[in-house]
């Protein structure tokens, strides 16, 4: 199933946190279990008191939405322990569709990767009529391989390297052979000639295999126990039972170590010239502890990407993760101006005229008859409460006081003393680095061809920060000419006198233009002004079209 993230923009304040959160909760609460929220910036003062005060987990963080391996990948793949024979593990091969198998130790860590080539190179050794066939394997091994049922069992789980005699000449000849062989190491498979056993066993060969279902005598078992040969008896003739033999390694001594895996966090634009080292034209895919979580193939690229999104408080591209535009996009929930992508698809799109996107959250709960949790009730609230400046902003609807209202009823907290404490929350926003001011609750524009980014902060007394006035106006000329924009801009909101002032570093062609009352360079007092979007906004785009 499509895993679904449900995100707002970049550097998300309230609004956008918990519209994700309770988006995503009304989602599963309709049945949509692949839906969850997340986030792709940090997490501000403010909407951490809150999270924290209802006891709500913040929403994943995703740095991006590039798509990655873990994207693509084919579900959880069959893999096989490394000492499993060889035999058995073909078995399995000739049913995946895959055409490779990784190979994992005791752990589940990636060791090797089973395919045929790596397989008939491997056989093909074994069997060369010009050298002998050494194999690694053990009683156990061969055994299982073999189907046989032991009579006399030593050191079973020992890997040895065994050379194989088919013991299908005359006693004579075979003992000119045998005797010429590292006995401790050598399987001999035999039917039953009894003088062939006798022999062998006096000689303590390692194992002795009767082919067809024949037993030992009791004399012969005796004198295995004795010299410390192990006895099993196949089912299988001579022919086959020899074979066997041959596949009854540990299928790790055929694997390829060198296919290197690919980790689920790569992203495909780095790893699609790995491709060429798979003759498979596969890849195993791990975890950050090597544990293997899937298989890449060729083809899988070819398909869409098996995770979706839908955007909240945000519709504009340049605002949300890097990477959506290869992601489907399958709703967008806001309430700014349009400024959103093409889609391949229809989508739900629903853009409002409100103060907030809690606004719209929290009547799409009412829309679809789902109770809203309390604590979800709060941070709704909340939302609609940072975003509005507890409803006194110039975004303020009655569809915002009436939801405000409502949520008010659910969660008994009283609006004005909610918003006191949600205000007081981002306080010691003042005492923070320039950097992070600027850029915990920053949004990037673009009109035509021209970028700029409007921060905003709301401050009780706006005294501070203006006091850092030269600190924060370096940090916002190194962001407008570190990304080529028109201005870099910070709009600090004085919540007790309910105006703003703009610091901003940027073009002295636009800057000439502003004509709100100069407080010292690049600060301008915005008398009434506390919203970015309804008030700064339209007024800075009169400004870049007159440009």
């Amino acid at each position: 199933m499509k895993k679904v993230y449900v995100i707002g923009h970049k550097n998300p304040d309230t609004d956008s946190i918990v519209s994700a959160i309770a988006y995503a909760t009304l989602k599963q609460e309709l049945g949509e279990t692949n839906v969850f929220p997340a986030r792709c910036g940090k997490i501000n003062l403010q909407t951490e008191y809150i999270l924290k005060r209802f006891k709500i987990t913040p929403p994943e963080f995703l740095s991006d939405m590039i798509p990655k391996v873990s994207h693509h990948m084919s579900e959880e793949p069959v893999t096989l322990y490394q000492d499993m024979p060889l035999w058995d593990a073909m078995q399995v091969l000739s049913t995946n569709r895959f055409r490779m198998i990784p190979l994992v130790d005791e752990n589940k860590k990636y060791v090797s990767t089973l395919h045929y080539n790596t397989f008939a190179e491997h056989i093909l050794k074994k069997i060369d009529p010009q050298k002998n066939t050494i194999i690694q394997t053990s009683v156990q091994h061969l055994a299982r391989t073999l189907k046989a049922q032991p009579i006399v069992i030593k050191n079973e789980n020992e890997i040895f390297s065994a050379q194989i005699v088919v013991a299908a000449s005359k006693i004579d000849t075979l003992r000119e052979f045998i005797d010429l062989m590292p006995v401790e190491n050598t399987i001999v498979i035999v039917g039953d000639r009894e003088d062939i056993h006798e022999y062998v066993i006096k000689r303590k060969v390692r194992v002795l295999i009767v082919s067809a279902g024949r037993m030992i005598s009791k004399e012969m078992k005796d004198l295995a126990e004795e010299n410390n040969v192990s006895v099993l008896t196949t089912p299988f003739h001579t022919a086959g039972a020899s074979w066997l033999a041959l596949h009854s390694m540990p299928v790790r001594y055929a694997g390829d170590k060198e296919l290197k895996p690919v980790a689920g966090y790569d992203y495909i634009k780095n790893i699609k010239e790995r491709f060429s080292d798979s003759l498979s034209r596969s890849l195993p895919v791990v975890d950050e502890d090597m544990r293997v979580i899937g298989v890449l193939t060729q083809s899988d690229l070819m398909k869409e990407p098996n995770i979706g999104v839908i955007l909240v408080d945000h519709n504009e591209l340049s605002q949300s993760a890097d990477g959506v535009s290869e992601i489907r996009i399958l709703e967008i929930i806001d309430h700014h101006r349009l400024g959103n992508p093409s889609t391949k698809y229809p989508i739900t799109f629903v853009n409002r005229p409100v103060g907030s996107t809690s606004t719209i959250i929290a009547n799409l709960y009412r829309d679809y008859k789902v109770p809203i949790k309390k604590e979800i009730a709060a941070i709704l609230l909340a939302g609609i409460l940072s975003d509005t400046l507890t409803l006194r902003s110039a975004t303020t609807t009655p569809i915002d006081r009436d939801t405000a209202e409502y949520l008010s009823q659910i969660t008994d907290l009283n609006i004005e003393e909610f918003g006191k404490d949600i205000t007081n929350a981002a306080a010691i926003i003042s005492s923070k680095p320039a950097e992070e001011i600027i850029n915990m609750d920053m949004k990037t524009y673009k009109e035509g061809n021209i970028s700029f980014s409007v921060s905003q902060v709301e401050v009780n007394s706006p005294d501070e920060i203006l006091g850092r006035s030269d600190e924060i106006l370096e940090y916002l000329s190194k962001l407008k000419s570190g990304n080529g924009f028109l201005f870099s801009s910070l709009l600090v909101t004085d919540l007790s006198q309910l105006s703003s002032y703009l610091l901003i570093s940027g073009d002295d062609s636009f800057i000439r233009k502003i004509e709100y009352p100069k407080e010292a360079d690049h600060i301008f007092f915005l008398k009434d002004v506390l919203s970015r979007k309804k008030q700064l906004m339209p007024y800075i785009l009169e400004i870049i079209r007159r440009l």
